[in-house]
Order: C-alpha cells, then sequence, then structure tokens
C-alpha cells in the first residue's frame, strides 16, 4: 500500500517526537533506585543479597565518594548494642548473639573493583571512594554482594517465636546536605535514621510457607519447590523493611483506593487493628492530604516496646495484641500511622530535629481521638498523657532544650517528654494561637510542600507565617529558647 506524502510526514514527526520523550529523562530519573536481590536462609537466620545502586549527584559540588549506613554493624557486639543496658533483658530474653553484614565484593559497573573502607565503630560507615570525581547530573552505579546476619533480638532487627523483623538492614546511602555527609551512628534513643526518598526493586527469595509483610507492593509471586520468589516495588520512600513468618494472618480492607492490610497471629485482635488503621487512614486523608502509596500495613511482631514506623509498614508489638491494652494499641496504630505522613511523605533530619515528627505525629494522635471519640476526650488525654507527664518529668529535670542530637539524650524519659512530649505542646499552643482552621491548613500546606523533601524546623516556621500572614518567629523562640 503507497501512503500520501502527508502522512509519512505524520509519521515521521510521531516516531521523532517518541524518540525525544524517550531519550529525555524523566522527572524520576535522579531519584536513586535501589535494584536487590535477596534469598532468606530461615534456618540460620542469614539473608544473602546482591545490591545494584544507581546513584545521580544532584548537589552544586562536586562528589569524591559516598558513604552507606551499614547498620546491622551496630548488633556486633554487647558493648556497641542501641540500647540501654535496662533495655537488654527485654531486647535479648534469650540472651546475645551478634548480627552483622559482611560483604563478598563491592564494585563499579561492569564489575570494576571499587575502592571502599569501613568507618565508625564496628564499620558501621562504608566510604567508597568514586573513580572519577561526580559532578551534579552525573551518575554512578554500585554493586554490592553482601550477606546479613540477624541476631536473636525483638528490636527493630533481628527475629523472635513469631516474627522475623527486617528493618535498616541492607546497604542504605547517606544524606549529603548544607552539612555535607550525614554519617550518624545506631544511637540509643529514638530514630537514628535519616535518608532520602528512592526507588526499590527487590526480588526476595523465602521458605514457601514464609507470609511477608514489606515496603511496596508485591508485584508477582512465583513457588518453586520448597521456596517462594516475590518480586516487590517501592516508588519514592525513605527506606525498605519487611517483616516475616509463617503464622500470620492477614485481613485487609480497602480505603480511598488505597489496600490497608493487618497482619497477625493473635486471634481476635488482628481485625481490630484492621479498624485502627483504616480510621486513621480515613482522617489523616481528610485532614492532612491524602497517604501517597497504593498500600500500607500493620503488623503485629516480636517488637518488644509499643511500634515503629517504616514506609507502607509498621511494626506493633504484639503485646498490645490484648483486650487490657485494646485503647494503647489503637494509640500506638493512629500514632505509627500518623508517622506515613511526618516521617514518610514529609522527611526530616531525625537526629538533630527529632522535635520535628515525634511532636507532630503526637500532636496528630491527639487530633484523630478528637474525631473519633470527642474534643473532651481528647483535652483529657492531651492533659494526662502528654502535659501531665512533661510536668512529671520537670520535677526531676530542667533540661528541656529541643537544641539536641539523638547523642545527647541521656535516657528515653528524656527524649520521650523532650522529642514527644514538649514536641505535641507546641503544636497544641500552636493551634490555640491560629486557630482550628489555619491550624489545619498549615498541616495541609506544610504536607503538600515538602512531600517527598526533606523539610527543617524554619520551613515549618515558614509555612505557619505563609498560612496566618504573620510573624511567628517570636512564638517558636519561647519555645526553644
Amino acid at each position: 500500500m503507497r501512503l500520501k506524502r502527508k502522512t509519512l510526514w505524520a509519521l515521521t514527526i510521531i516516531i521523532i517526537i517518541g524518540l525525544i520523550i524517550y531519550l529525555l529523562p524523566t522527572k524520576d530519573s535522579n531519584i536513586t533506585l535501589y535494584t536487590i536481590e535477596a534469598k532468606y536462609d530461615d534456618e540460620n537466620k542469614v539473608i544473602y543479597a546482591t545490591q545494584k545502586v544507581d546513584y545521580v549527584n544532584t548537589h552544586d559540588i562536586s562528589l569524591r565518594e559516598v558513604y552507606f549506613h551499614l547498620y546491622p554493624n551496630a548488633f556486633k557486639t554487647q558493648e556497641n548494642l542501641p540500647f540501654t543496658k535496662e533495655e537488654l533483658p527485654f531486647a535479648y530474653p534469650d540472651g546475645f548473639k551478634l548480627g552483622f553484614i559482611e560483604f563478598e565484593k563491592i564494585a563499579y559497573r561492569n564489575d570494576i573493583p571499587a575502592t571502599y573502607k569501613f568507618e565508625e565503630p564496628n564499620g558501621e560507615i562504608l566510604k567508597v571512594i568514586l573513580p572519577k570525581e561526580l559532578k551534579k547530573g552525573e551518575g554512578i552505579q554500585i554493586k554490592m554482594t553482601y550477606k546479613v546476619q540477624l541476631p536473636p533480638c525483638r528490636g527493630r532487627f533481628g527475629y523472635g517465636t513469631n516474627t522475623v523483623q527486617v528493618a535498616n538492614w541492607y546497604p542504605i546511602l547517606s544524606v549529603y546536605d548544607k552539612n555535607g555527609w550525614n554519617n550518624d551512628l545506631y544511637y540509643v534513643f529514638g530514630d537514628p535514621f535519616y535518608s532520602d526518598i528512592a526507588n526499590y526493586k527487590v526480588k526476595l527469595t523465602v521458605p514457601k510457607n514464609m507470609i511477608v509483610a514489606t515496603t511496596g507492593v508485591i508485584k508477582d509471586e512465583k513457588v518453586s519447590y520448597d521456596f517462594k520468589e516475590l518480586n516487590i516495588e517501592a516508588q519514592k520512600v525513605r527506606d525498605f523493611a519487611m517483616v516475616m513468618s509463617p503464622k500470620f494472618k492477614v485481613a485487609e480492607q480497602e480505603v480511598d483506593g488505597i489496600k490497608v492490610k493487618s497482619y497477625y497471629f493473635t486471634k481476635d485482635y488482628g481485625k481490630k487493628a484492621l479498624k485502627f488503621a483504616v480510621d486513621a487512614i480515613k482522617f489523616y486523608n481528610d485532614y492532612i492530604g491524602k497517604y501517597p502509596y497504593k498500600q500500607y500495613s500493620v503488623v503485629q511482631s516480636d517488637f518488644y516496646i509499643g511500634g515503629m514506623e517504616y514506609p507502607n509498614l509498621v511494626m506493633i508489638s504484639k503485646d498490645l495484641y490484648t483486650n487490657s491494652n485494646l485503647f494503647n494499641l489503637e494509640y500506638v496504630i493512629a500514632h505509627e500511622t500518623a508517622h506515613q505522613w511526618w516521617y514518610g511523605a514529609v522527611g526530616n533530619n531525625q537526629i538533630k530535629e527529632s522535635w520535628l515528627d515525634e511532636g507532630l505525629t503526637e500532636y496528630t494522635t491527639i487530633l484523630y481521638i478528637e474525631r473519633y471519640y470527642g474534643k473532651a476526650t481528647a483535652d483529657e488525654i492531651y492533659r494526662h498523657v502528654i502535659e501531665g507527664e512533661f510536668d512529671k518529668y520537670l520535677k526531676t529535670s530542667s533540661d528541656t532544650s529541643f537544641a539536641k542530637t539523638l547523642a545527647d539524650f541521656k535516657e528515653w524519659k528524656q527524649y520521650t517528654n523532650i522529642a514527644y512530649n514538649k514536641g505535641a505542646m507546641v503544636f497544641h499552643d500552636l493551634r490555640g494561637l491560629i486557630g482550628d482552621e489555619a491550624f489545619k491548613k498549615v498541616l495541609q500546606s506544610y504536607y503538600k510542600k515538602y512531600k517527598y523533601k526533606i523539610a527543617t524546623t524554619q520551613d515549618l516556621i515558614d509555612v505557619v507565617d505563609s498560612v496566618t500572614g504573620k510573624d511567628t518567629g517570636g512564638f517558636f523562640q519561647e519555645w526553644f529558647y
């Protein structure tokens, strides 16, 4: 068939435009990509993995090296563990055994051997010397082969009798910001994890009876003999975590187009946990802004203290799944779910400004209580749980400064009262100062402006000033100084 000249020209233009679109970098082309193939050996509690990290320098200076956190190496020796002495019996009820990450190979693209060295106690930081100066806009691929030994620890990283917690387990890039590389250690207090968003493609092989709760979405699953292979993808998240168990039952419900899942092994309470998670997602979607991911999982875990947030997934202590702890279960799930907005979507430096996400998350939990139980109940809980506990703390300590890094805290009571309680009090008083509608608009504007970014205290103040049209620097100064 002969085509008319106009038709040929049109086809040519379409092809050229298609090529241009294909060759142009996408808006996500500067986001770090982690491609991980991991196999979990349940008998020995070991993960064998290969990992490719595609990193682009987005900074205004050239880089000569990049750094990775190796959090598993904080579990190498009992003297260096990220727990207080009082916590050890709860974290290691069966006694201490080490955990670590050990490398077989680190290379650049095309398997060119990399130059690298381990820094800090027990090699918690990996420094990779780049083969040439990496200018702004240039990228590099770093390939790693390693194994991770999980310890018998009931913390974020380890295993108990019911579940395996696989969090902070792989080499993750340090954040480079105006202060340079942030190579902080796995501190005892708080959540010592500061990370940029990244994309993840993970191929995970586990025993076929293992049920996996994970960051991201399981795209497909293949069973072969005694194993199954999961292909998992996560877009624009700050970390990648999993909890595994052959004992899990799963309940799920869709809300606002989001699949909410409850993984549990204590009968009768998994569905209650699901309801609390659904209620939290529904309220925060309306009050703050839409949860930006397709899935969210609440996971009952052998986790010895409360709850812990990761992107798309939170660990909740198995001890809360009882009738006597039902309200505590709801409160912790509401709190950890709020972290999906404050930490997950809107990031901050949790080492230097821990109050920013914890204080806002704690007060957002009070807003949840107000929504479902009424203002009188929320006010009562605020007075007892937040102001009351802070007043008790003031009787034994005058140190309430926000100007602390996690390394400066001396005890959990100090950390929780400053980061959580005093932090929540700031937002409570701010709401009283500017009014309910303006406060709601502040949270919505803060979320919208800093979603997938890293915010600071000054960024928050700027949003408040922008929304209210007032200078609120004096208000924040009173709280800080």
